[in-house]
């Protein structure tokens, strides 16, 4: 038998250094499993021997902890990954080990580890600007070795390309182009992942939710790039740590700040500016990462409203400005122990006001003031704590509070003066308010008992404080003859106070050298107003490789979601609130089987081919109502309940050699609705885009010059419109006697709709060129010239169509499209 092992051991060797010398690839470490090289013998030795666990941090020189590096020992061909705070841990036998670190973008390291017993060994890496140096030859985060589907990890150099759109590279335009996900209007920061809709995302900001998550209507997200370290983006296979969103998962990291440097940045982009500074408070123990960015159009129109307004009497005023703040401090304890405090604060803010007087005689004078006061935003604040209780268990406390809020005023005012006679003044006053309040923890448990498992488990709690809508409307009357005002005043208010408890519990487990498997469950509990609902979301998670260069991968998982956005438009609008699940509603669920493979034909490229489907239910459509502000109170009365389903195949190739980058991914796709109060069947959804391609380049010219290109197609958003009109009995029209069908205002009542979203809008194309210009300075500044240009080829792409009838009563579709190129240009100075 022992004989028949060792000749199994011997073929084995040879075959791999066979594939190995064939390929000139490095099987055993793309494969990250043991490979069996040893004798009868050596193997007996080895379980002789006692096993020790190497941990500790992988950082940058800086001191940054670096997430999603790998950690690998060349000695038994077993390795791990960082997690999202840098932590590592490798349980290996006793003796002396090649531990190689790599990480994109920095030079892999390679270190002789002698372990005699358990050791907290920190790993510093190197970046390097010779491109062709910073070869990782095993990534254990490549979606050829990752144990889920759908999963995309973007570093800051991932995010801060050399295109922007007016002023800042941008976290979800970054996230927009790749497949599986659609963009919804143009200009918006919208993400529709897997057919969902944009509420079903789930953003986090170091480990709080982000309600509101773009500016300018979204023109801009959250997320200032200077700050950000890592974003791991989930459209399916998630993890059991994640919940409470159908679609996909944000997961967004930022940085701790330098900890033995001062350094900092300034950037002036066309409609906006930003600050970065980060260092030490003690060196080596505390830093801080401190960013800031502001919008400076409102500088510019208030001035320029002032100069026309100096002569007329007539007067009118506009401005809009938003900013985000973010600071992160963090102090090391020791090197078992570090705490960090996470602070955000975004604010968008529209005001305008209008000021008019007319007069009919010389003496009588009417005057007026039309106000509008717009403001929304986010405040989210994290205290963490990591703790190594052992070499094997890394844990993680949180203390989360996030406040979002949207506020809208509104006020008329007319004043008659009438000398010797009465004067008369109203005013109506109508206000808005709208916030939720979350206040919880969260503890997480990272335990790895051998390179084999990493368990991961832990709850988390969280208070609810939900104000959707707080109304106020005031009409005041009054005349100089009457002392007394007639004032008539309402408000009404509406809140809701819910828990959440969560639980999951996920191990990710290596069987053999083929096979390995991620499978949890994650456990909700949400009570509301007496009612309890109770959730339970299995999750699991397969790879096979039968081949170094081949992967299979299937994935299935439930998701749960308790909170529901209320939006009269796809634009990120300040009278959007959110809202909990009530008693008389079912909490929105989905599942969803994703399946797929994965090549690397050689070093340069790499294949993926996934296919998904995935099915919703309780989804909720709100009935349509004519105001900005749609009612919050008894919600949940006006809703219908529905079913969502979506599928399709997406492709992407990454192509990488030394200074040139090239990615395509394509995506076919299906997403279609059903509302038995709305329509008898299934139906498409609005961004139900058949087929979208996109290609993204980068080229590094050379030290001083590099290029970024993206171009992107996809089948045209989709549209109702009648297929026909119904003539209706002539009625007696004061005007003429009878219905004219000329006018589409007249008779709009009349047009008859077969089918919701029935005509697909034309194809939508455009191309976005970037350049940086890089000069450094004789004191070792660096000066970055960025050039930008959005819909470099200006082909005007369909905003909306309007439906009118022509004067021989024929229903006619006018497309409008009016975004042309945009050029963009910012200079960066750092420090």
């Amino acid at each position: 038998m022992n004989k028949q092992i060792l000749m199994f051991a011997v073929c084995l060797s040879s075959f791999g250094s066979f594939a190995q010398k064939a390929s000139g690839y490095d099987m055993a470490a793309m494969r990250g499993f043991a490979h069996v090289e040893r004798t009868i013998q050596g193997v007996d030795e080895d379980k002789a021997r006692q096993r020790f666990t190497l941990s500790g941090y992988v950082k940058d020189r800086n001191g940054e902890p670096l997430i999603n590096a790998t950690v690998y020992d060349l000695t038994t061909r077993q390795g791990t990954m960082t997690n999202a705070y840098g932590h590592f841990s490798l349980t290996l036998s006793e003796g002396r080990h090649e531990i190689r670190c790599s990480y994109v973008g920095y030079k892999t390291l390679v270190e002789t580890v002698e372990l005699t017993a358990n050791q907290n060994h920190d790993i510093v890496l190197q970046g390097d600007a010779q491109l062709d140096e910073l070869v990782v030859t095993t990534d254990l985060n490549s979606p050829l070795l990752k144990t889920q589907t759908g999963k995309l990890s973007l570093s800051q150099k991932d995010i801060k390309t050399e295109y922007s759109l007016l002023s800042s590279p941008d976290v979800i335009k970054t996230l927009q182009r790749t497949s599986g996900v659609s963009d919804g209007m143009e200009l918006a920061s919208g993400l529709y992942v897997h057919g969902g809709n944009s509420d079903e995302n789930l953003f986090l900001l170091d480990g709080t939710p982000l309600y509101h998550t773009n500016h300018t209507f979204g023109l801009f997200s959250s997320f200032n790039a200077d700050v950000v370290k890592n974003v791991d983006f989930y459209k399916s296979g998630f993890p059991a740590r994640y919940g409470g969103r159908l679609s996909s998962v944000i997961d967004v990291r930022t940085a701790d700040g330098d900890l033995y440097h001062a350094h900092g940045s300034v950037r002036v982009g066309l409609l906006d500016g930003a600050l970065h500074f980060e260092g030490p408070i003690r060196k080596g123990k505390t830093s801080y990462n401190f960013g800031l960015r502001r919008s400076w159009l409102d500088l510019l129109t208030r001035p320029a409203f002032a100069i026309s307004n100096h002569k007329r009497e007539d007067k009118e005023s506009l401005s809009y400005f938003f900013h985000d703040m973010n600071l992160k401090l963090t102090n090391i304890f020791s090197e078992r122990s570090r705490m960090s405090l996470s602070i955000y604060s975004g604010e968008d803010g529209l005001d305008s006001r209008e000021d008019w007087s007319s007069s009919s005689s010389s003496t009588d004078r009417d005057y007026g003031s039309f106000e509008e006061r717009f403001h929304w935003g986010n405040l989210n604040m994290a205290l963490d704590w990591n703790y190594q209780f052992s070499p094997k268990l890394f844990a993680n406390f949180t203390a989360v509070y996030t406040h979002n809020r949207s506020t809208v005023d509104m006020s008329d005012k007319w004043v008659s003066m009438q000398p010797g006679k009465e004067n008369i003044s109203t005013l109506t006053s109508h206000g808005y308010r709208s916030s939720i309040d979350d206040i919880g923890y969260r503890a997480a448990f990272d335990f790895r008992p051998n390179p084999h498992h990493h368990i991961r488990f832990g709850q988390d709690y969280t208070y609810h404080y939900f104000k959707p809508q707080t109304y106020s409307r005031l009409d005041s009357y009054q005349d100089s003859n009457n002392p007394k005002t007639d004032t008539i005043a309402t408000q009404s208010h509406n809140k809701n106070v819910a828990h959440q408890l969560t639980f999951y519990a996920e191990d990710e487990m290596m069987l053999n050298e083929k096979w390995s498997v991620n499978g949890g469950v994650n456990v909700d509990v949400f009570c509301i107003s007496d009612k309890t609902f109770a959730t339970l979301s299995p999750r699991l998670s397969m790879k096979f490789q039968p081949a170094e260069r081949l992967s299979f991968k299937a994935s299935y998982t439930m998701m749960s979601q308790f909170v529901h956005k209320i939006a009269n438009s796809f634009l990120d609008l300040p009278t959007d609130y959110w809202v909990p699940t009530t008693a008389r509603l079912q909490p929105m669920r989905s599942w969803q089987l994703a399946a797929g493979a994965y090549m690397k034909p050689s070093k340069h490229w790499l294949l993926a081919l996934e296919g998904y489907y995935k099915h919703s239910s309780h989804i909720l459509q709100y009935a349509s109502w004519s105001g900005l502000e749609p009612p919050a109170a008894n919600w949940d009365h006006t809703v219908m309940d529905g079913e969502g389903r979506s599928y399709g195949v997406e492709l992407d190739a990454d192509y990488r050699v030394s200074s040139f980058s090239l990615h395509g991914s394509y995506t076919l796709s299906w997403s279609e609705r059903k509302f038995d109060d709305f329509h008898d069947g299934w139906y498409y959804d609005k961004f139900d885009n058949r087929h979208k391609l996109s290609f993204t380049g980068r080229w590094n010219i050379s030290k001083k010059i590099a290029a970024y290109a993206a171009w992107t197609f996809r089948t045209g958003n989709r549209m109702t419109v009648p297929t026909q009109y119904i003539g209706l009995p002539n009625v007696p029209d004061q005007r003429k006697g009878g219905q004219n069908f000329q006018s589409p205002d007249d008779n709009s009542l009349n047009f008859a709709y077969e089918q919701p979203n029935n005509i697909v809008l034309p194809a939508y194309h455009r191309l976005d060129l970037g350049f940086d210009f890089h000069h450094t300075t004789k004191k070792g500044h660096e000066r970055i010239w960025n050039l930008s240009l959005y819909n470099a080829y200006c082909h005007l792409n369909s905003f909306w169509v309007r439906v009118k009838i022509d004067s021989e009563n024929r229903v006619r579709i006018k497309n409008n499209a009016f975004i042309p190129i945009i050029p963009s240009f910012s200079y960066t100075f750092k420090f």
